[in-house]
């Protein structure tokens, strides 16, 4: 094939693949007049990437051709693709062409399947071509030159034609294969293990004439077809700083906000730290039902689902149920299974982006260590949650358990999130004499002063009470709390 492409000094636009999260790694979609090989074993969602990409095209209009050299008949496929809900029936058979080169490949080899290429893109009017079975292509090549030669001759048509062609393969060829070479960009997609967990991902490795988001990027199939979820701190840019306020929110408990001046800082991080049952998802729903409609409220969490927040929140009086009903405050709960920390922060983002949310509560930052993949990512990623929680204007509320409920030498080693979260609160049990106390200490105020001194709280009908600062009492921060000792070795 002859090569009578005109140049054009003018960067081609991105065509959006409308998969989501995708792209977003590429940074605007796959580009016009280019060849992509999509890589991946079998079961790793090759064809549901390519089906989901056609028919998002059909939605706009654009016309697909696709093609397999596989033995598998389009029915099967087709009967496979009908539980995914980007299937729409309308556009197949009309925008969304499927054809068999099984037989041509086998009697006429690649050349036969160039000239039937360009005959029914031509015909279709395609402007993206799948080729499903590029390993087929690779067997029924005479030698190693012929696939070079077929490859460059695909290239040619792309550009001449003005089409775009994916290449689906389960080779476990790698770069140093000519294809990968000749290509215009190279997507690979793969699943790895995690102990008993299987996760899936996404991975860029080559993209010729645009900039991309290197690195794995973890990935999702279900009913609604193949979703990325692109690596938060890879993804966001240079963010601006929601406008200062010097303002502050209510905690929702009578004394507290005296004890930091007035309240917790505008559009700040708050992590509230301390044992199972000490008090910590009462103090934040205290805070979250502070909201109002100039001040909308969302609680995300991954321990108490709605209705049990609502129960709870009766028994101490708060009118969180009320706020639910009017739309003020919204549950979002999630059990802490299998699930993603990229898929958590996208939904935190979406819904504080969709409702406007001031106020929010995130009850157990805890599931989004059990969430990574890589816990050292952990530190980052939630820098960059917060970073963009901040932006937004949403005073943030989190909840972290320390592992000993009384004490013990690792109870405070909790820096990865710490070192974030501009104020700290612990609560923390102290026995003395037999007695069972509930504890308050501000550990860090960023932004504020504080009261340097331990104070008791109670939990009841009134919710979460704040009572007055613990007296001759010393180690309850560091969870060895003891009385002080009177001069003459009485105690006090």
């Amino acid at each position: 094939m002859t090569d009578n492409s005109t140049y054009s000094p003018t960067a081609p636009a991105h065509v959006p693949t409308g998969v989501p999260g995708l792209d977003a790694v590429l940074k605007g979609g796959l580009l016009p007049r280019a060849v992509y090989i999509v890589q991946g074993g079998p079961g790793e969602g090759k064809t549901i990437l390519a089906n989901q990409i056609c028919y998002s095209w059909a939605a706009r209009g654009e016309r697909s051709l696709y093609v397999t050299l596989l033995a598998e008949t389009h029915h099967r496929l087709l009967r496979h693709l009908q539980n995914m809900r980007f299937m729409d029936n309308q556009y197949a058979g009309t925008s969304v062409v499927y054809e068999s080169a099984f037989d041509i490949l086998r009697t006429d080899g690649l050349e036969g399947i160039l000239r039937y290429l360009t005959r029914n893109g031509k015909r279709q009017q395609a402007s993206l071509i799948v080729i499903d079975g590029l390993f087929a292509l690779e067997e029924n090549a005479a030698s190693e030159r012929a696939f070079r030669e077929f490859i460059n001759d695909l290239s040619i048509y792309a550009d001449v034609v003005g089409c775009t062609i994916l290449l689906l393969t389960n080779s476990k060829r790698d770069s140093g294969s000519p294809e990968f070479t000749m290509v215009d960009g190279w997507l690979h997609l793969g699943s790895d293990e995690d102990q008993f967990r299987t996760y899936r991902y996404l991975q860029v490795r080559k993209f010729r004439g645009s900039d991309f988001i290197s690195g794995r990027h973890m990935s999702s199939i279900t009913s609604d077809g193949f979703r990325v979820f692109p690596r938060l701190e890879a993804v966001t840019g240079e963010l601006e700083s929601a406008p200062m306020r010097d303002e502050r929110l209510s905690t929702g408990v009578v004394g507290l906000d005296d004890i930091i001046q007035g309240g917790i800082p505008f559009s700040s991080t708050t992590l509230l730290v301390g044992p199972t049952g000490v008090g910590k998802t009462t103090l934040g729903l205290s805070f979250i039902c502070d909201s109002s409609e100039a001040e909308p409220g969302l609680i995300f969490g991954f321990y108490e689902d709605a209705h049990r927040l609502r129960r709870r929140a009766k028994a101490l009086g708060l009118e969180l149920g009320a706020m639910i009903d009017s739309g003020v405050v919204e549950v979002v709960h999630h059990a802490p299974t299998e699930l993603l920390q990229d898929q958590l922060a996208e939904e935190i983002i979406e819904e504080v982006r969709r409702r406007g949310v001031k106020r929010l509560f995130i009850d157990g930052i805890d599931a989004f260590k059990q969430a990574a993949v890589n816990e050292q990512r952990l530190g980052r990623f939630v820098s960059t949650l917060t970073a963009i929680l901040r932006c937004e204007g949403v005073t943030t509320v989190f909840t972290a358990e320390l592992a000993e409920i009384v004490g013990g030498e690792h109870g405070l080693q909790f820096a990865a999130v710490s070192a974030i979260a501009e104020n700290i609160i612990l609560l923390r049990y102290a026995e003395l004499e037999s007695r069972l106390y509930r504890t308050l200490a501000i550990l860090k105020m960023r932004e504020s002063g504080f009261d340097p001194y331990v104070y008791e709280f109670y939990l009841g009908e009134g919710g979460f009470k704040l009572g007055g600062r613990m007296e001759r009492t010393e180690g309850v921060v560091t969870g060895q709390p003891h009385r002080q000792t009177l001069t003459g070795g009485r105690d006090a």
